[in-house]
């Protein structure tokens, strides 16, 4: 029996670059270069690609990329090689938009680019935004919260040992655990959760917390709310330490970084500890980086619990108002068929669903 508590994508080029250095006076094809970087051609000057000028845009229609009319040179040096007109084209085809690159491609011939390299819808927005970014346009619920999505937290009732209190554990009770409290007793459910996204991004997780349990409290931590009541009753608390004025039990998200113990039955006020247990639906919020471990706590530390009796102040004689909550969220019942929201349990249990995730 419990004591009471105090507070707390490309395009081919053909054959259309082995053919140029055979047709003198040929005009140059292709729309777009398939060479992925902007500074190469059949023959390659300083400038820029002499056959395929594949990232750098001409300029202006005629003299593009600083050549003349007839010599054309591909890139700024005009030395034979890399600039006459079987080579590099005219200056009239090599300025056109197709032969020296789109709109889309704009660069010079050296450092332009094709238009994967340049930003195109092939390069941009598909492989090096939203897709691979994945912090755009993202399912950040899924992506970072779904492992922890419909998580329970429960303590089942072993053997009774009164008509409102119930053994958590057969045999001895564990020790305390003076260095951490949280983890004293039996520990009725301990399990870890590795969320998704950027380990270098901290995440806001928000949280639908329901569930039936006793109410426990923590000293040295921030309650969200002390009014609501049972079975709306808030119990959230960021930080602090189990008392060990009370033997009830604890319920705890303990978030490997940043690190950060989140308690989800601080319900005093309005609740108290002696021989109660209350309806929780409340909506709260903790922090963790992409792939942070979460570990999920239920732990009892003398392994005597208080049966789902309701929230009525007794001796340990009386168990009148077992609580079945109302309106369990539809996603906390999917992702747990085998648990029967629709009975009183016998014992405790907190159920939490990921209804959003912002970036920070």
């Amino acid at each position: 029996m419990k004591p009471v508590p105090s507070r707390s994508l490309t395009l081919p080029v053909l054959t259309c670059a082995f053919l140029l250095p055979m047709v003198v006076g040929s005009m140059a094809c292709g729309d777009e270069a398939a060479l992925p970087s902007g500074g190469t051609g059949a023959t390659t000057s300083t400038g820029g690609q002499s056959v395929v000028p594949t990232g750098g845009s001409a300029g202006t229609s005629a003299t593009p990329m600083g050549g003349t009319g007839v010599v054309g040179t591909a890139g700024t040096n005009g030395t034979p090689t890399a600039g006459t007109p079987a080579a590099g084209g005219t200056g009239t085809t090599a300025g056109t938009g197709p032969m020296a690159g789109t709109g889309t491609t704009a660069g010079t011939g050296t450092t332009g680019g094709t238009a994967p390299m340049a930003g195109s819808s092939t390069g941009g927005s598909s492989a090096g935004g939203t897709a691979a970014g994945g912090t755009n346009g993202g399912d950040l619920v899924g992506m970072v919260g779904g492992p922890l999505d419909g998580s329970m937290l429960i303590g089942t009732c072993l053997t009774d040992t009164a008509t409102s209190v119930c053994q958590t554990k057969s045999g001895g009770c564990p020790a305390a655990n003076a260095q951490d409290p949280a983890l004293s007793g039996a520990i009725t459910t301990d399990k870890m959760v590795t969320l998704g996204g950027d380990p270098n991004v901290t995440y806001t997780i928000t949280l639908h917390v329901q569930g039936e349990a006793e109410s426990k409290r923590y000293t040295g931590g921030q309650d969200q709310n002390s009014s609501a009541q049972s079975p709306k009753a808030d119990g959230f608390c960021v930080g602090g330490t189990p008392t060990n004025g009370d033997a009830y039990n604890v319920y705890m998200i303990r978030v490997s970084s940043p690190k950060q113990d989140y308690f989800l039955n601080s319900m005093q006020p309005p609740g108290v500890s002696n021989h109660t247990t209350y309806g929780l639906d409340y909506t709260a919020k903790i922090q963790a980086k992409g792939g942070a471990m979460l570990r999920l706590v239920a732990a009892d530390s003398n392994c005597s619990m208080i049966k789902n009796c309701g929230p009525m102040e007794n001796s340990g004689n009386a168990c009148t108002a077992p609580i079945i909550l109302a309106n369990v969220d539809p996603k906390a019942t999917a992702k747990n068929p085998s648990f029967d929201f629709t009975k009183a349990y016998n014992g405790q249990w907190l159920v939490m669903v990921v209804t959003d995730v912002t970036a920070n």
